[in-house]
């Protein structure tokens, strides 16, 4: 029937019927003329609300779109039957082109003649954005539980991301924790020419773009005209000529915070990003944290793909609502309409559901005492359901269960309200809900529980304890030499035996007790409700621990070999909350490490003073990156003497001046420094304030020829970058090469013998000279010594302080004397405090000397005013 011969009031229940939808509905002639459009169409599209009947829609659309439109027309015409596919069509409420889910249904006259249209359109542009996201996200998290190279994984994200927000270029930068510059990792839309100019950019300094901002200060950075904010003033003109006129970064952080580097997104026009486009960076940002340090960011991953999910549900709804099952209900909840989409779903024909109640389709909403309970169940508050949704059970013909998403909307019908309840099948939903629980919660070599869950357990067996008065405990367990089986064998031989270490740690504990692996060969366990009294529950504790020492110590098979692995294992009580779960974990880990010292092989329990002295260890490794920082380091000078008494030159000593400890002992901060890699930035300055001090004696007619003698720690000289840090400082300074010299320690030629022969050739190439410092209280093998570019030993203090009363000590240091002398070396003396110490190394032959007979260290002004008076 035409719509000009339907009832005045029929064709307005139709059309509050439709206004009352959330999706665009319209009815059109064949040549495109508008017979009826609801409130939702003509908000997407811009249409005034007075739209006359009749009136031709073609000037809201551009032009190639309404040609489209037509020939898609014409064909739905000729094909005779209903069809629904994706278009994109200009809306003028958002001012872009949208992708639209658009059903049509043609309609015939009497005589087969074309009639008119009816289509819904569903603008699905959001849904697909985040779908696209959660797909992309997905992957990654798949190829990270895969072991896919990061550059790789990087790579396909940043496609994914740029697929996913049009006109977006994606940048991650990683951060030089050591030079505190930014270096390129992947960018593979930006122009080449742009990413070599930012190569090494410096964090921090002021006007260094977003990134550098971000990386210094750890916090979003968005930044919606680079040609005007003043954060890119060094490099505005860099990115504006290459097209670059917005960016948007967010640090890349670790589990504790640390930056690890910067992601990013350009475009080419000036423009804020989107809150939906920076929520997917900063969950991109976090993804990659967890790449690069895969173990430290279950936490924050699952956080950010619950948010996903709950986003992806709302607009996952409005989606499958177009075109799925559509239900009309009265008050009563009695079905009135039940269309095909709802018969396939629930498996129902429509006579078998007409007249019924609701609740056979929803078990979890039942209706069975009286009509109402419904409205009062179902419909409660009913404005706030309306155009919102929610998840329930639904039941199909069959009796199966199945989880679906429901959406209500009212519209009062001859004063009487009427329900339309659009439904879609939510499985698949779940499906990847699960999925993505699995990889947020669980180790994906081992299948154990993840750091994530097991702090969530922790803290439930926290409070269990603080309600029924059990003791729990927790093991740290770490496998003993594990880093040699990989190193030898390889990562995969190491896989094989974490997976049996999981199987057997399993077997060792009760069902009420937790395994977790928290990365690398490191294992948790969690005890729970053991005795009553702290004695029992550590005896307990220990019973479980000697069964896992010795299920453990049993020979492995490893793809046709037997291997034999022990663990170490830390042990920590605790009753109720009073320790913070950090706090439990860390006690457990010192105890382990307790455990390693005492011979691996063994648990020990959690020693308190040892935990004491790691708090003052911890400090005190604070202190020395906070001096290191404001450069409370000073160096003094020990003079250096031939036999006739004459300076010859100094070694430098470095010192720190503590604010409220005084003066800490190098015994104490250099292993320190060593220990946590900060001698490299350490040894830099000291070699730095040395060279200067070189220079200034240059200047000294009577110091002029002096030598500077420079220690060097074996993790330096260890370092990539050793050789061009010492050219670079060299370079800097102005100081003569041929009067500086480096000290080594037999220590240094242990691991890695002939890359240091390689740095110190380099070196002596530009004329450094080298001394072997403590020379006899190591081990060195003459066969590399003799390849060393060495030109002095050093005859250690211990040697000279009993010169005199041990023969021992007098024997050693007479054949370090004559071993230099065959090799055409050196040898000097150190800790020289007598006059017949000094007397004695004469006659054995040693042409230097240095030690507190000569002079104590001190200032380089004392230096000078004590040896170059003239």
């Amino acid at each position: 029937m035409p719509l000009s011969k339907l009832a005045e009031k029929d064709l307005a229940f139709l059309s509050n019927f439709l206004d009352a939808l959330p999706i665009q509905c319209f009815i059109k002639d064949p040549q495109g003329y508008a017979l009826l459009m609801n409130k939702a169409c003509k908000d997407a599209l811009g249409v005034p609300p007075t739209l006359i009947q009749g009136e031709k829609i073609k000037s809201f659309f551009p032009s190639e779109q309404w040609e489209r439109f037509v020939q898609r027309d014409q064909a739905i015409f000729a094909g005779r039957q209903p069809v629904a596919y994706e278009e994109t069509f200009w809306s003028a409420k958002f001012e872009q082109d949208r992708i639209g889910y658009v059903i049509k249904n043609p309609v015939f006259d009497e005589q087969g003649h074309p009639q008119f249209i009816i289509g819904s359109t569903l603008d699905i542009t959001e849904q697909k954005q985040l779908q696209q996201q959660i797909d992309n996200e997905l992957e990654m998290l798949k190829m990270l539980a895969a072991d896919v190279p990061l550059t790789q994984i990087f790579q396909q994200f940043i496609l994914g991301f740029e697929a996913t927000f049009a006109g977006a270029m994606g940048s991650i930068l990683l951060l030089d924790p050591v030079e505190q510059q930014l270096i390129n990792c992947v960018a593979p839309s930006l122009p080449t020419g742009y990413c070599q100019a930012i190569e090494g950019l410096i964090v921090g300094a002021a006007g260094v773009g977003s990134c550098g901002n971000a990386a210094h200060t750890g916090q979003d950075t968005i930044v919606a005209d680079i040609a005007t904010d003043p954060m890119w003033t060094h490099f505005a003109s860099l990115a504006l000529s290459h097209g670059l006129q917005s960016c948007g970064s967010v640090p890349i952080l670790s589990r504790k915070g640390r930056v690890l580097g910067t992601f990013a997104s350009y475009r080419r026009y000036a423009c804020s990003s989107q809150d939906h486009e920076l929520q997917a960076i900063k969950r991109g940002a976090h993804l990659l944290g967890l790449a690069i340090e895969r173990d430290i960011a279950e936490k924050q991953l699952l956080a950010d793909q619950i948010a996903l999910q709950e986003t992806a549900q709302h607009t996952q709804t409005i989606f499958d609502n177009m075109g799925d099952g559509a239900i009309t209900s009265d008050a009563a909840g009695l079905i009135e309409m039940f269309n095909t989409a709802a018969c396939r779903i629930f498996g129902y024909e429509l006579e078998e559901v007409l007249g019924k109640n609701v609740s056979m389709l929803m078990p979890e909403l039942p209706i069975s005492q009286h009509n109402g309970y419904v409205q009062r169940d179902l419909y409660s508050g009913e404005m706030r359901l309306i155009g919102t949704s929610r998840e329930v059970e639904g039941r199909r013909k069959d009796g199966s269960l199945f989880p679906m998403r429901l959406s209500v909307s009212k519209i009062i019908r001859a004063g009487q309200s009427i329900f339309i309840s659009l439904v879609s099948d939510a499985t698949l939903d779940h499906q990847r809900t699960q999925e993505i629980h699995r990889l947020a919660f669980y180790d994906a070599l081992t299948g154990l529980p993840n750091r994530r869950l097991l702090m969530e357990r922790i803290q439930q067996a926290m409070v269990t304890s603080a309600r029924n008065g059990h003791y729990g405990a927790v093991m740290f367990l770490d496998l003993d030499r594990f880093k040699q089986l990989n190193d030898t064998y390889g990562h995969d031989m190491g896989d094989i035996l974490l997976q049996q270490v999981s199987a057997r740690l399993l077997s060792c504990v009760r069902e009420c007790d937790s395994v977790a692996r928290l990365g690398g060969d490191e294992f948790v366990i969690l005890l729970e409700s053991l005795n009553l009294q702290e004695p029992g529950a550590a005896s307990q504790a220990k019973i479980i621990a000697n069964k896992i020492l010795e299920s453990l110590a049993a020979p492995y098979l490893l793809r046709g070999f037997h291997h034999r692995s022990t663990p170490s294992i830390g042990i920590t009580v605790f009753l109720g909350e009073h320790d913070a779960i950090d706090e439990l974990l860390k006690k457990a880990d010192v105890a382990m490490y307790q455990a390693k010292a005492a011979g691996r092989n063994t648990a020990c329990f959690f020693d308190p003073e040892m935990q004491a002295a790691a708090v003052i260890q911890a400090e005190l490794e604070k202190n020395l990156r906070e001096a290191l920082a404001r450069e409370d380091f000073y160096l003094d000078y020990q003079v250096q003497v031939d036999t006739a008494g004459r300076a010859i030159g100094a070694e430098a000593l470095l010192r720190w001046q503590h604010e409220e400890l005084g003066v800490v002992s190098p015994m104490v901060f250099i292993p320190m420094a060593e220990e946590t890699g900060m001698i490299v930035p350490l040894g830099q300055w000291a070699l730095r304030q040395a060279c200067i001090q070189l220079r200034a004696w240059a200047q000294h007619p009577n110091s002029e020829n002096w030598l500077m003698a420079v220690n060097i720690s074996p993790v330096q000289i260890a370092h990539a970058g050793f050789v061009a840090m010492v050219k670079a400082v060299l370079a800097s300074t102005g100081a003569n090469p041929l009067r500086l010299k480096l000290e080594l320690t037999e220590s240094a030629l242990l691991k890695n013998v002939e890359d240091v022969i390689e740095k110190m050739t380099a070196l002596q190439a530009i004329g450094v000279r080298f001394a072997l410092d403590d020379f006899g209280t190591g081990y060195s093998s003459l066969l590399y010594l003799k390849r060393l570019p060495l030109e002095q030993l050093k005859i250690d203090q211990s040697f000279v302080r009993d010169i005199l009363q041990d023969p021992n000590d007098a024997m050693i240091a007479q054949t370090i004397i004559a071993l230099g002398h065959s090799m055409n070396l050196c040898v000097i003396a150190e800790g020289v405090e007598t006059q017949l110490q000094r007397d004695e190394l004469v006659r054995m032959g040693c042409e230097a000397f240095q030690g507190y007979f000569y002079a104590r260290p001190s200032s380089p002004q004392l230096l000078l005013d004590r040896w170059c008076t003239t």
